[in-house]
């Protein structure tokens, strides 16, 4: 089925952005899959669509804190964090998209929001609830959504395919499954029996969805990773965020005897000599960073990233949070409370900033009755990066 405008035609290229890259694992990637368990994506075999990784305690989420440009060259280099095993219950890859990330990031969804809460996405209307449509009824970018009774899930139509005489025969669903993202074309009955669960919901603001961008999408399907990845690299990927205090471990590849030189504000603050291969760990301090192969000029970049986060409980039962950032090249991005947890908690609700909060850095907000923390994001040239949650320590009523 033709897309009826450009921002349709769009989303569903995003989506096969993620569904259709293939890859291949230079060391065994710790995974994990109903079926088998903790497995792992095995060195040397080719992977279809990108890792699935639910990963919040390293809060390493492809499309928003981890760019196309991050993975990339942090496939072929041994030491990047995305062969490192999980932190969480299960081991996961450490570099991941979550079913919810890859639909936000088809329709541009700015902000990340849990699956329970989808429904409170601006512009995300219910059509028909579980069992109440039928396939003549869907429309491209129809997201299909279920949260509860045994399944909680959200993905995203991509296609519609009829027969010669215009009647529906299969229906397209990308989605962001275990161990990595597919896009599955299923016979009418084969969909109804699959997606039972699931509601049809569609989002309004279609024109909000980004345009295609073709050179992204040269970069996934045009380049070759040999040819994104310098020689010499650092763990979380070329032009990737790390929070101050964080271990940097930088690798280079040399023909012989050569120099890695640190630069820091255009000035080389550091020159490590090395033979043939150097693996070396640095605990930076913030700012902008440049690493440099002086052979052949390969170079690297990532910014390490530091803001001050207050709050104060005021008597209302609101919060006003203070946010200073020293890196005047990132902003503010938004807000959001958490239920209970202390690592990783549940959204509880998504806070939007007006310009004038981001410019000052300060916010009020009701607090929601079954919020506990709240994190901070900010953006900058290479993503979104946040702090771990902070906790709201006074009793609310």
């Amino acid at each position: 089925m033709q897309p009826k405008n450009e921002h349709i035609s769009a989303a569903i290229k995003r989506a096969k952005q993620l569904t259709d890259f293939q890859w291949t694992p230079i060391n065994d990637i710790p995974t994990y899959t109903k079926n088998l368990g903790n497995t792992v994506l095995p060195a040397g075999e080719t992977v279809t669509g990108f890792p699935y990784g639910s990963e919040e305690k390293n809060d390493k989420f492809l499309c928003e804190n981890v760019t196309f440009k991050s993975f990339l060259s942090a496939i072929p280099n041994p030491y990047s964090k995305i062969y490192q095993a999980g932190l969480a219950e299960f081991d996961a890859v450490n570099y991941g998209i979550v079913c919810n990330g890859l639909v936000r990031y088809a329709l541009g969804i700015p902000f990340r929001v849990s699956t329970a809460l989808w429904h409170t996405i601006p512009g995300m209307n219910l059509v028909k609830a579980r069992g109440e449509y039928t396939v003549n009824e869907i429309e491209l970018c129809d997201v299909l959504y279920a949260f509860g009774e045994g399944r909680n899930h959200v993905a995203l139509i991509t296609d519609i395919i009829y027969d010669e005489s215009g009647r529906i025969i299969e229906i397209e669903v990308s989605e962001a499954v275990r161990p990595a993202c597919i896009r599955k074309r299923y016979p009418i009955d084969e969909f109804y029996e699959k997606y039972s669960l699931f509601a049809l919901w569609r989002y309004e603001n279609i024109d909000d969805i980004p345009l295609f961008d073709k050179q992204t999408d040269d970069l996934l399907f045009r380049s070759k990773i040999d040819t994104i990845a310098p020689k010499i690299t650092v763990d979380n990927g070329n032009e990737s965020n790390y929070l101050e205090g964080e271990i940097t471990i930088i690798s280079a590849v040399s023909s012989g005897n050569d120099v890695i030189e640190v630069i820091k504000n255009d000035e080389v603050i550091e020159e490590i000599h090395f033979y043939k291969k150097a693996v070396i760990s640095r605990k930076l301090t913030r700012g902008y960073y440049i690493i440099r192969l002086k052979s052949t000029e390969d170079i690297v970049k990532f910014c390490i990233n530091f803001a001050s986060i207050r709050h104060i409980v005021n008597s209302d039962q609101t919060i006003t949070v203070s946010a200073e950032l020293t890196d005047k090249r990132s902003e503010i991005h938004y807000l959001d409370f958490r239920k209970k947890g202390i690592d990783i908690a549940p959204l509880s609700k998504y806070e939007p900033l007006t310009d004038d909060e981001k410019q000052s850095g300060v916010f009020t907000r009701e607090i929601p009755n079954d919020a506990m923390n709240y994190k901070v994001y900010f953006k900058n040239a290479y993503g979104i990066w946040t702090y771990p949650m902070k906790a709201i320590f006074e009793t609310k009523k």
